[in-house]
């Protein structure tokens, strides 16, 4: 037990001042009308179940990766540290709290309910519940049952753990019918689940992506970024998170990706990219430059799809930048200026399984009349 200790008191101090002098990275994604946009991750674990962070490592966390609002779910039926770690339900929200509020993040009280038998296992995460104790039941059902008597928002957490398919079990059926849960995982860390996306529209379930971390998180870079819950509030308070939850106003950011309804992913990229140079001048047979501006944080992927005359050979729009859109005019093109659009499919945004996001930039193009 002496040595457990130990390891766990280094590891906690390792953790702590690895992120006791850090800052915040900018993680710009634009509000839509009539809505704030939040960051989130709410699946996070603590040494008070099997993490290997303190409460606080991971406030401090989603502070410096960005983000706006965190749960930590420690899992109610056991804890790996249980010789080492005084246990008591609810105890990581207490610690994490006043820092969360020092840092300007909303913490959202949570819990994992886990059950391994019989198979296959499945995991929900309890967001909102206000005594972790009362849901840590052996039977599935009763412990659902006791998460919703506390009024609790409650999802299905990674819908593939450790079977090779997603499918829509029998235990997950009745809970569904039950109306135990209303959420679901679409990604979780670096997995998504293309065999459960059909389910979000046709089960009419809030969209989420999240960590699951359970060691320390390293920093947040371009190339390898945390998967990250979307949430477009009213209030920016645990009451606009909850709202927003219920509401089905999210959507999952994931790997260079995005997942959400049409009505919340178009606003978010006409609001996030815009043009420069909307008037132009060119003749029929010349090319031209489009300046484009993408002020989010999130790289949009494209492929033009119209005016028939217009070609281009780039295919991102780069975070936080300005991308030039190198355009050809055909040589039959019609002379005279005219209003028109700059059509593409933004290919990594997914408003339906097998259709993305399709958008038009408007631009004033005059054309000179071939000599």
């Amino acid at each position: 037990m002496k040595l457990a200790k130990t390891a766990l008191s280094l590891a906690l101090l390792l953790a702590c001042s690895a992120i006791a002098q850090q800052t915040r990275k900018p993680l710009p994604v634009p509000d839509i009308p009539g809505y704030q946009t939040l960051k989130g991750d709410f699946h996070l674990h603590t040494v008070f179940s099997d993490g290997a962070v303190w409460p606080t490592v991971r406030v401090a966390e989603a502070w410096r990766d960005g983000l706006d609002v965190l749960a930590i779910t420690d899992h109610v039926e056991y804890a790996r540290y249980k010789d080492d770690v005084k246990i008591q339900p609810g105890r990581a929200y207490a610690i994490a709290k006043p820092a969360a509020e020092q840092m300007g993040l909303i913490l959202v009280p949570g819990a994992e309910i886990t059950k391994s038998t019989p198979e296959p296992p499945v995991h929900f995460n309890a967001l909102f519940v206000t005594n972790p104790a009362l849901i840590n039941n052996p039977d599935l059902m009763q412990a659902l049952r006791a998460a919703k008597a506390q009024n609790a928002f409650v999802l299905w957490n990674h819908p593939r753990f450790r079977v090779p398919k997603a499918e829509w079990f029998p235990k997950v059926a009745a809970a569904y019918q039950e109306g135990l849960f209303s959420g679901m995982e679409l990604v979780n860390g670096p997995d998504f689940y293309p065999e459960a996306y059909p389910w979000v529209d046709e089960k009419k379930l809030t969209i989420f992506a999240a960590s699951d971390a359970h060691n320390p998180m390293n920093p947040d870079t371009g190339s390898s970024q945390r998967p990250i819950t979307l949430v477009f509030v009213r209030t920016r308070d645990l009451v606009g998170v909850r709202e927003a939850l219920e509401a089905r106003r999210t959507a999952a950011w994931a790997n260079g990706e995005l997942w959400g309804a049409e009505e919340h992913l178009r606003p978010l990229f006409e609001r996030a990219v815009t043009i420069e140079n909307a008037e132009l001048s060119a003749r029929p047979g010349s090319s031209i430059l489009l300046r484009l501006r993408n002020s989010s944080a999130i790289a949009f992927k494209y492929r033009l799809t119209g005016p028939a005359w217009l070609t281009s050979q780039d295919t991102v729009l780069a975070p936080a930048a300005v991308s030039l859109l190198r355009g050809a005019v055909a040589g039959t093109a019609p002379a005279g200026t005219k209003r028109t659009d700059v059509e593409m499919e933004v290919t990594n945004v997914h408003v339906a399984p097998g259709r993305n996001l399709a958008a038009r930039i408007p631009i004033s193009l005059n054309i000179a009349a071939a000599k």
